[in-house]
Order: structure tokens, then C-alpha cells, then sequence
């Protein structure tokens, strides 16, 4: 091994500063565009005459808004300068959970920088701009030490029936400190400049959902697209009838956009005795809907032990019969539906795990039976599946390459 000394080191001179737009001088090769626009304008925040600018935001949102492995980019703004003695720059989170008559406060993110101060700095007079950049952690660590990705911002209010409240909220905040004079330098006065932002990790599913054209043809064709779920719906106590089969039928992929609308396919299938009850014919003129599907979100909250489940409908499946089957010895029979269902506005987060809070998703499937006004073989069945919601549909990242996640 040689003994000679290393060359010297000289660092990298800095990275220009990025702009989505060519400049005078340049011009565009070629460009990809992006699912989704990356916004270019400045955030303002403005107290007297300071201000915070946060720059790749958009100008007109309510608050600011990262995504997963952001940076915070802007500066401050002064006036006054010849007083300021301290610029410092804190971002914080929080979670708050109440359940089962406990409550908790876990923090997510408690940093503090120091942007400017007069006792480090070459200069007496602070400048009239201070730039800053600060790196968004990914996770956090609970009271046991265990560590887990951080969660969005989320609010979901208490009710008196579940007693359940979870949210989470992030803040950035800027605090300047001046003398009140030169002469009297430990008279001081601060002022803070508070942000709240939006925390919101981009996923999406690794790949797209295949269309239902005609169910009956597509699971022929490509068994391999869907995912087949059993659950059984069972007679009453002392009933002479047989069980039915209940078979939900959904894309292979199970992980959906918020957006997305997700189809799906149930068939009943049993000896025809016990399937009648779920034909309303004219004697059942009074029959209800035999079956419906909507998307649940259950929210899970583990405090001290114990556990809490609060369950929220995000989103009703929209339902339409097919003809009855038949097997070639008649005595046993189907009935399918086709279905689709959607989320809605309450869902503005997928589902994640902080710990102590849970949030998933299920497909549930409700079944009924239609004869009111005698007395039926069967019980309800209600069949919950679960699913993946995140916050993107699929991409081909073929025709955006340049996508970030």
C-alpha cells in the first residue's frame, strides 16, 4: 500500500440556484411534464414590517404545504435593522390523542435554528435579508423510543359516541429580537412570526387498477387481476337451509388513490332454497336493497393498554344487479352485482401508522335479507376487507419521469 499523501481538497463550488423556466440565454432541449405542477410562487407572511417569504409555494394557498423529504426554503425580511440582535428560526410538530378517558401529546419535530445573531456575526447591523434552509425530518420517536414515519396533518374532532379525538399540526415560526437601544442593550422586545403548514408524504400505488368491462369475460381472461375474497353467510339457529358463499372480487393491486374510483364484484352462490330469500318477488313488494358496499375508515388508538376503534363511512358504493346464474343441475344457483365506490372530501389523507394512532381502510359489504314481513332464515352479514388508500393514483413513470414522490 503506498504511503503517499492524499491530494489536496478543495470543496465543490456551490449549486446555482434552480429555476423551472430557462433564462435569457438558454433554452429548453426537451421537457416531461409532471402529474403534478410544481408550484414556483412565494408564500408571505407578513407582521409590521417583517416578513417571512417561503419560496416553491403557491402564493394563494391557505397555508404552506411539504411533502415527504422536503426542504424549507425561503428567508426573512427586515426593516429596522440597526436593532436586531437574534433571528431564530423553530419548527415544530405535535400530535394530540384523547381516547378512553386519557390523553396524550407526543412531539414530532421541536427544532430551533439560529438564522442571525449580532454576537456571531462579522457585521453590527443584521442585513436586510436572511435566507435559511431546513430539512424536514421523515420520522419521529414515540415514548418507547420506537420509531415510525411522520404522520400528515390530520384533524378528526371528538364525538360523544366514540370519544376518540387524533390530531396532528405542524408549525414554523420565526422569532426577531431587538434591543430597545444601544445604550440599553438588555431592554428587549421580541417579535414571532407563526406559519402553520401542511405536512402531506406523497404515495401511490405501485400499479394501475384493472377496469371491470365485463366481469364475467375479464375473470375468464385474466384470472390473475383480481383478488378473490370468501366470507359466508350462515342460517339462523334451527334453520333447515343452507349457508350461502359470498364472493367479492377486487383489482389485484388493493392499493388505491384518494381519488380513484375503485371497482368491484360480488356474487352470492348456493342452492337455490337458500338464495330465494335475496329475489324479492311480488309477495316481498316491501323488500329492501339486499345488499350494500361503502369504504370505512377506522381510526385505532392505543392508550395506556387499551384500546379505542372509531369507524367513519368515507364513501358509498354505487351497486347494479346481473342476471341470475344457474349451474346445469339447477340446484344450485348465483346472484352478482357489479359495484364501484369512490371517497370522499373527509379522506384527505391515506392511511398510516404513528404508533399509537392507526389509520386503515376496509371495503365493507353489507347483506340483507330482503323479506321483511316474514321471518328470514339468515342473519345480516356484514363482510370488511381491508384496502390501502394513498394519496396518488397509479403513474407511468414511463411518460413522467420526472414525477417526484
Amino acid at each position: 500500500m503506498s504511503d503517499a499523501p492524499l491530494p489536496p481538497y478543495s470543496p465543490p463550488p456551490a449549486v446555482p440556484s434552480y429555476s423551472p423556466e430557462p433564462a435569457h440565454d438558454e433554452q429548453t432541449v426537451e421537457h416531461t411534464p409532471r402529474a403534478h405542477s410544481h408550484p414556483t410562487g412565494n408564500y408571505i407572511k407578513q407582521c409590521g414590517h417583517d416578513a417571512v417569504v417561503l419560496a416553491e409555494q403557491d402564493p394563494h394557498a391557505k397555508f404552506p404545504t411539504y411533502g415527504r423529504n422536503a426542504t424549507i426554503n425561503g428567508f426573512v425580511s427586515l426593516e429596522d435593522r440597526e436593532t436586531v440582535s437574534d433571528v431564530v428560526l423553530k419548527i415544530k410538530g405535535k400530535m394530540d390523542v384523547i381516547a378512553i378517558g386519557a390523553s396524550l401529546t407526543t412531539k414530532l419535530i421541536d427544532s430551533s435554528y439560529t438564522v442571525w445573531s449580532s454576537e456571531n456575526s462579522r457585521t453590527s447591523i443584521c442585513p436586510s435579508a436572511l435566507p435559511f434552509t431546513v430539512a424536514l425530518p421523515t420520522k419521529f420517536r414515540d415514548f418507547d423510543g420506537m420509531s415510525f414515519p411522520l404522520p400528515p396533518s390530520y384533524d378528526v374532532p371528538g364525538t360523544t359516541d366514540s370519544g376518540v379525538f387524533f390530531k396532528t399540526c405542524y408549525t414554523l415560526s420565526v422569532t426577531i429580537t431587538r434591543t430597545r437601544s444601544r445604550k440599553f442593550q438588555f431592554l428587549t422586545k421580541h417579535k414571532t412570526i407563526h406559519i402553520p403548514f401542511t405536512y402531506s408524504p406523497r404515495t401511490r400505488p405501485w400499479r394501475p387498477i384493472q377496469p371491470f368491462s365485463d366481469f364475467m369475460s375479464d375473470i375468464k381472461t385474466s384470472p390473475a387481476e383480481f383478488r378473490q375474497v370468501l366470507a359466508q353467510m350462515k342460517p339462523r339457529p334451527k334453520s333447515l337451509v343452507q349457508p350461502i358463499d359470498l364472493h367479492l372480487f377486487l383489482p389485484i393491486v388493493e392499493i388505491f388513490g384518494l381519488g380513484d374510483t375503485i371497482p368491484f364484484h360480488v356474487q352470492l352462490t348456493g342452492p337455490v332454497a337458500s338464495l330465494r330469500e335475496f329475489v324479492p318477488n311480488s309477495d316481498t313488494a316491501l323488500g329492501k336493497t339486499t345488499i350494500a358496499g361503502s369504504l370505512v375508515r377506522q381510526i385505532v388508538v392505543e392508550l395506556n393498554g387499551r384500546k379505542a376503534l372509531r369507524n367513519i363511512v368515507i364513501g358509498d358504493a354505487k351497486l347494479c344487479s346481473r342476471p341470475p346464474g344457474a349451474a346445469a343441475d339447477m340446484r344450485e344457483a348465483s346472484l352478482d352485482w357489479d359495484g364501484e365506490v369512490r371517497s370522499n372530501a373527509n379522506a384527505m389523507v391515506g392511511m398510516f401508522d404513528a404508533g399509537c394512532v392507526r389509520i386503515q381502510d376496509f371495503l365493507v359489504i353489507e347483506l340483507h335479507p330482503p323479506n321483511i314481513q316474514t321471518t328470514t332464515e339468515f342473519t345480516t352479514l356484514r363482510h370488511s376487507h381491508p384496502i390501502k388508500l394513498v394519496t396518488e393514483s397509479w403513474l407511468d413513470s414511463s411518460a413522467h419521469r420526472d414525477d417526484p414522490r
